[in-house]
């Protein structure tokens, strides 16, 4: 007999992000177009950069700098500019980025073609990755010790990533016997201790004046970020004692033991993202989809290093809130051991946050469902969020695919409105500063933890070793 149950749709207004002078707008690239970012001095900021690379890709990368400098129209043959085609204002004093970009010659470390050479008689993929890995540390950390760079940008040839990519992989992920080249390269520059950017050869193959605007602004907000270790923008009606955590697990790669590491973002109001990590935790159980859970000590492992953590940067006082995000269902000992160890924070919300669901919804018009759309079923407390698709902000969806929405359902311990829960999860989706686009799709909770595990995966070291700024996993 088919169940039916009662449900609710709404819609869910676009949040709202703090640009310069703490003014808002809903848009990254409209923000920062008219208002320019949050500056840590409040005053013009250079970014300096260090580019490692071969004699083209310096070339192509230095001439984009060069291009920056000046207004880029996203279509200069057509007046009638969409909302969704901000052009990039350019960079120097005069513009409202107030920010320039300086990539003095000294800050560049060439691929010479000995060191192609080099890499190329190699006899298999892995051990020309090891070999390109070899020479960038060197070039790395003669870098981060000069007083010069705040963020390097390599930049790999072609003729390298076809040498270190094997027939089975695409060049979008470059990976030899289960290492992950840009992985390799975010460690290579955390132990340096300096962010890192990895740009592609696509990436500066530029064929129109809107592909250079869109190279343009996403390389502005990531090395702007790496630069001044700081946040171009903040989230608008975020509280003040509330922290955010998301929780993802990890395998060690190349292990034969069942280590598993778990890591976490937080996400605060006025001090951005902070990864830390658990104690290696082996033989965790599975349920039935092959997703890890935590035992009772694990999980109060975990919240413990949120709080302690949380505490060391507010004088010793605990978060008047506590909000975990977790992609799978909560466990009644992964619960026990949470919520005992946030047992001084006054409301705690365990919220499980799934990205693929079977919901779909259909319009009677011509475009996708709106972002922000929530569909509800109040009696099983489930709750339906697209986080991607048409936005009346930009007056477009930015993306390819049909959009679906992602699950939000508060697990039964669980102290806030759904509702409320909803509308966080939305504004967490625009707070990656690794792009300028108008949101992704997960909150940065569990966007984040996914990433940092994905590098991390490739690092063999103590938790307490790993850097906790996220611009170095970025």
């Amino acid at each position: 007999m088919t169940v039916y149950h009662p449900f609710r749709v709404e819609y869910l207004e676009e949040p709202e992000i703090q640009f310069g002078d703490g003014r808002s707008e809903s848009s990254p690239k409209r923000g920062l177009f008219k208002y320019g970012p949050r500056l840590r001095e409040d005053e013009h900021h250079a970014i300096r950069v260090g580019i490692i690379g071969d004699r083209t890709s310096i070339q192509r990368l230095s001439g984009l700098f060069q291009d920056m400098r000046s207004p880029i129209h996203t279509n200069p043959d057509d007046d009638d500019v969409k909302p969704w085609q901000v052009p990039y204002p350019g960079t120097g004093e005069q513009s409202n980025l107030n920010i320039s970009i300086d990539d003095t010659k000294a800050w560049q470390q060439r691929i010479s073609k000995a060191s192609l050479r080099a890499i190329r008689t190699e006899s298999s993929t892995k051990a020309k990755m090891e070999e390109l890995l070899n020479q960038l540390q060197g070039d790395i950390e003669f870098l981060a010790d000069i007083d010069g760079p705040d963020v390097i940008v390599v930049c790999i040839p072609k003729k390298v990533i076809d040498e270190c990519t094997p027939d089975t992989e695409s060049e979008s992920k470059i990976q030899a016997a289960g290492s992950d080249l840009r992985n390799r390269i975010k460690i290579l520059g955390m132990e340096a201790g300096i962010p890192t950017q990895l740009v592609k050869p696509s990436t500066l193959d530029i064929n129109s004046e809107r592909q250079r605007a869109s190279r343009a602004w996403n390389l502005t907000a990531g090395l702007l970020y790496k630069s001044q270790r700081g946040y171009p923008w903040k989230t608008k009606d975020l509280d003040a004692g509330t922290c955010y955590a998301g929780i993802s697990f990890y395998h060690k790669r190349g292990r034969g033991d069942s280590a598993v590491r778990a890591a976490l973002t937080h996400v605060f109001t006025h001090h951005g993202h902070t990864i830390l990590q658990s104690n290696p935790m082996r033989n965790m159980e599975e349920d039935d989809n092959g997703k890890p859970h935590l035992s009772y000590e694990g999980a109060q492992q975990l919240v413990k290093r949120i709080i302690d953590h949380y505490k060391q940067g507010k004088g010793g006082s605990p978060p008047s809130r506590l909000v975990l995000h977790k992609t799978s269902a909560f466990w009644e000992e992964e619960r026990e051991g949470f919520l005992d160890a946030a047992s001084d924070v006054a409301t705690r919300d365990l919220v499980h946050v799934r990205e693929r669901t079977d919901v779909r919804l259909f319009t009677d018009g011509q475009f996708t469902p709106q972002r922000g759309r929530l569909f509800s079923i109040p009696d099983d407390d489930r709750h339906y969020l697209f986080t991607t698709g048409y936005a009346a902000s930009v007056g477009t969806y930015e993306g390819s695919n049909i959009p679906s929405p992602i699950e939000v359902r508060p697990d039964e311990f669980c102290e806030t409105p759904s509702r409320q829960l909803c509308e966080e999860t939305l504004f967490l989706t625009k707070m990656d500063w690794n792009t300028t686009a108008l949101a992704v799709k997960m909150p940065v909770t569990i966007k984040i933890a996914r990433k940092v595990g994905r590098v991390l995966s490739d690092v063999d070291a103590n938790p307490d070793d790993a850097q906790v700024q996220y611009f170095y996993y970025m």
